[in-house]
């Protein structure tokens, strides 16, 4: 392996390296990638004939486009001023910590063709294959919206790939890690969260998204022009904290006041007021495990932000512990008979939720509205909002 050339990108301030190594070298690496970061083993079903095509060039000692790597985990912050031996030396010390932003198919093929040859004892031509060169190129030092920028610019002229699907793999390493009473269930696990503090990882990281785009919605975007302005109202946020761990503690929080001022809440139907189906959640609990609750949230906080009415996630937690809970119990049921109305009169029930949701957040959170921190009137403010946006 081999430093070719040295440029600090001052826009997502990280030093990009172009790198050269052999296929074996690369090989090498691309497994613990692979393997450590499960939301890379996704592969797009693509004809056959690319990719044959791609193996026979590589057969032949093709120089393919150079694989984007990034790691973000750097021993110093005089990155810049680093020896190559020792920029080499720490790219090979956290070969788990690297992330692909562009070349996974590249990736996938150079794995397979060497599986194929191991199979097929060539030897020859795998001698051959893993001496031959790569270019690679890597970001060094850069932070996780920093690589979100690079996967959005990268990305755009081939297959797309969501905004939720780069968040997962950024933050995948929140798998792992301890995080309190927080725990993140993936769809692996095969589990659904049961107790408080439990959350699906992929609903989170859809409350994160609309909190990125200021959008309830979930629908995958890929207008890159929209997904970089998002990235541009955010630079201002991601001074010196990670907006993911923020979101989530935020949300936690948050959800926490609510479950522990409510105690055992339960809803019961009992003024016969005949709901059409299930309630959206027969406890607190219940009710902020949802998506719908995650990314009305999220969407909620990041307009007041746009529209300065907060200054940021932060400020969520000092202002929620004033919120008006007097009489919670009759208003969680207001809530549920509301959200019961919604049912009845949505086209698409779990948009609407969001919408509904939204609306309720930013309600509570507007300092400048009438219903700020008093929570039934929030939800009663949210549902007018609702109907007027519906009917």
């Amino acid at each position: 392996m081999e430093v070719l050339n040295k440029i600090f990108d001052k826009r997502i301030k990280a030093l990009n390296i172009l790198l050269e190594m052999t296929i074996k070298e690369y090989n090498d690496i691309s497994q613990e990638i692979i393997r450590k970061n499960e939301f890379q083993r996704r592969r797009v079903k693509s004809s056959s004939t690319v990719y044959s095509l791609l193996k026979s060039d590589l057969l032949q000692g093709c120089v393919i486009p150079p694989i984007v790597l990034a790691l973000s985990k750097f021993k110093t912050d005089s990155i810049e001023e680093e020896e190559n031996e020792e920029i080499i030396k720490q790219i090979l010390a956290n070969k788990e910590n690297l992330v692909i932003l562009d070349g996974l198919q590249r990736t996938y093929t150079i794995r397979d063709l060497v599986n194929e040859l191991d199979e097929s004892d060539d030897k020859d031509s795998k001698e051959k294959l893993l001496k031959y060169k790569l270019r690679i190129e890597a970001y060094i030092g850069i932070d996780k919206l920093g690589i979100l920028y690079r996967m959005l610019t990268l990305n755009t002229g081939q297959t797309p790939m969501s905004i939720r699907h780069q968040i997962e793999i950024l933050y995948s390493d929140y798998l792992v890690e301890d995080l309190g009473e927080i725990k993140f269930i993936t769809e692996a696990d095969d589990n659904r969260p049961t107790k408080f503090g439990e959350y699906k990882f992929k609903d989170i990281v859809e409350g994160f998204n609309s909190y990125l785009e200021r959008d309830y919605l979930t629908i995958d975007r890929f207008d890159i022009l929209d997904n970089i302005k998002s990235l541009e109202k955010l630079s201002k946020e991601n001074q010196d904290k990670d907006l993911f761990l923020a979101y989530v503690n935020t949300y936690h929080c948050l959800s926490k006041l609510f479950v522990d001022a409510a105690k055992d809440w339960e809803f019961v139907d009992d003024q016969g007021n005949r709901l059409t189906g299930q309630p959206f959640g027969k406890t607190v609990e219940k009710i902020f495990s949802k998506s719908q609750v995650m990314t009305g949230f999220g969407s909620a906080i990041g307009k007041l932000i746009d529209f300065e009415l907060i200054d940021s996630i932060d400020e969520v937690l000092v202002e929620a512990k004033k919120i008006d809970l007097s009489n919670l119990d009759s208003s969680l049921g207001n809530l549920t008979l509301k959200l019961d109305n919604v049912r009845t009169l949505a086209k698409k029930i779990g948009n609407d939720q969001r919408m509904f949701f939204h609306f309720l957040f930013r309600e509570l959170f507007d300092r400048k509205g009438d219903a700020y921190l008093d929570f039934n009137a929030s939800i009663e403010e949210a549902y007018k909002s609702y109907e007027r946006k519906t009917q």
